[in-house]
């Protein structure tokens, strides 16, 4: 099992550098993209009756700034799950399997964690990096109890932001969006350096330093290290998730 983990995170690695050197495609224009949260009310948590299957899509707000820029997302990892289930939550400290994620685009743990856990029904993960105006599309399905919905993906330019949803209610019918922020881990120290970063501006897996700090709302690049923040910027919401029950 550790050969077969270690080999999935050698290539999911040359995976995520190799696509990051694609030339990205077009920023968003959404004029909604600063609603931040949902549209069209609350969902409402009526007890499911019978399973269900939805198509959820994230797109990448972040600018075009350059080939590989602002921030390109690693492969997304989507959950549907019990409502006592979290994969991260704001203002607590993150767990091992996230700080993978936010850190390294390091998938490998959770899914492995996730296919272990009883709470879980389905976990599906993108087959690819998605750049700054780009989406991906997913298929999930959600059975009575286990009808809540997580998401999280890498900025992979970054020591350890990541963005995505945690746990909320899936609806019986229709289309809903969410408009995500960026959050810090709090598990390695934001240097901006080039020698800690892992994407396609630095390079450099597992080699941050390493906190112990709560999860909060990212303060972006601030330019005191490598980084430019005309280039490895971003402004607040960094992307857009859409759930479409389709069946």
């Amino acid at each position: 099992m550790r050969h077969l983990l270690r080999a999935t995170i050698v290539m999911s690695m040359v995976i995520l550098f190799m696509a990051c050197n694609q030339e990205p495609a077009g920023v968003s224009d959404d004029p909604e993209q600063l609603t931040i949260g949902n549209r069209g009310g609350a969902i409402k948590a009526v007890p499911f009756q019978q399973e269900f299957e939805y198509e959820v899509s994230i797109e990448n707000l972040t600018p075009a700034t350059a080939d590989g820029a602002s921030q390109p997302f690693s492969p997304p990892l989507f959950v549907t799950h019990t409502r006592n289930f979290h994969l991260y939550r704001l203002g607590q400290y993150a767990s091992e399997e996230l700080a993978q994620i936010a850190q390294d685009a390091n998938s490998a743990p959770m899914l492995e964690y996730l296919s272990q856990s009883s709470q879980v029904n389905q976990v599906e993960q993108g087959n690819g990096v998605i750049f700054p105006g780009s989406m991906a599309t997913i298929r999930i399905k959600a059975t009575p109890g286990m009808h809540k919905l997580s998401m999280v993906t890498m900025l992979v330019n970054t020591n350890d932001a990541f963005t995505g949803i945690d746990a909320v209610n899936l609806p019986k019918s229709g289309t809903f969006v969410y408009y995500l922020r960026a959050y810090d881990a709090g598990s390695e120290k934001n240097t901006e350096l080039a020698a800690h970063i892992p994407g396609p501006c630095c390079g450099n897996p597992f080699k941050g330093i390493a906190t112990h700090e709560r999860i909060k709302l990212h303060k972006g690049i601030k330019g005191i290290g490598d980084l430019d923040p005309a280039i490895y910027g971003w402004s607040q919401p960094v992307a857009k998730l859409t759930v479409k029950m389709i069946q």
